[in-house]
């Protein structure tokens, strides 16, 4: 599983780097394709999880694909879809995580200074996609910080929401505060690195319950 993932998502990445002239649609299938081995492996491993942990999970990795098509094709129009998507999947990780365990304060004030700071570089330069970007950033926000309260939590589940929230930071300050080389290839990187760290860590996380 491990080895796999990390070579559909190393050739993807190798294609940001060489940026060969390939159909838009082959690029978001290409792009969508290490989410879409995710669905796969929770399908296969289905037997390990609760069936609403399943269920939920799937609904994550789909609408990730989803937002991960969207962007892949965005000409300008489509941005907010994909964030939509993200949204939706964000919500369906949120859901397979509870019940909340323990709430942590120092968790959630460390994701709000976090969320404040990058939201006061991007807020000039918002305009109408400010009320979107507000609603995704509490949605994430809360994803992350439950990856630390949930009575799933562990290393694995901290580490993706923490990745995820930085893949999502380098895209909003790449595209509404500045852009910088190489952004690309960070968002894809920690991105990827994000939703295998949470599928890892829902995997551990029933076998522990076992």
């Amino acid at each position: 599983m491990n080895i796999l993932y990390i070579l559909l998502a190393a050739f993807y990445i190798a294609l940001l780097m060489l940026q060969p002239a390939l159909p838009q649609a082959v690029t978001a299938l290409l792009k969508a394709m290490p989410i879409l081995f995710l669905i796969v492996m929770v399908v296969k491993y289905r037997g390990q999880f609760q069936s609403r942990t399943v269920i939920t999970l799937l609904l994550a990795l789909s609408f990730s694909v989803l937002g991960d098509v969207l962007l892949a094709l965005d000409t300008g129009q489509l941005f907010i879809g994909g964030l939509a998507a993200f949204f939706v999947s964000h919500l369906f990780y949120i859901i397979t995580m509870l019940p909340v365990k323990k709430y942590r304060t120092d968790v959630l004030l460390l994701y709000l200074f976090l969320a404040i700071g990058v939201f006061c570089l991007l807020y000039p330069t918002l305009n109408e996609m400010l009320i979107p970007v507000i609603f995704y950033t509490i949605v994430l926000m809360i994803m992350a910080s439950l990856t630390w309260m949930t009575d799933k939590s562990n290393g694995f589940l901290v580490l993706g929401g923490a990745v995820f929230v930085i893949s999502d930071s380098i895209l909003a300050l790449n595209r509404f505060y500045m852009p910088f080389s190489y952004a690309d290839i960070a968002i894809m990187c920690s991105y990827y690195l994000a939703q295998f760290c949470l599928v890892k860590g829902f995997l551990q996380a029933t076998d522990k319950s076992k």
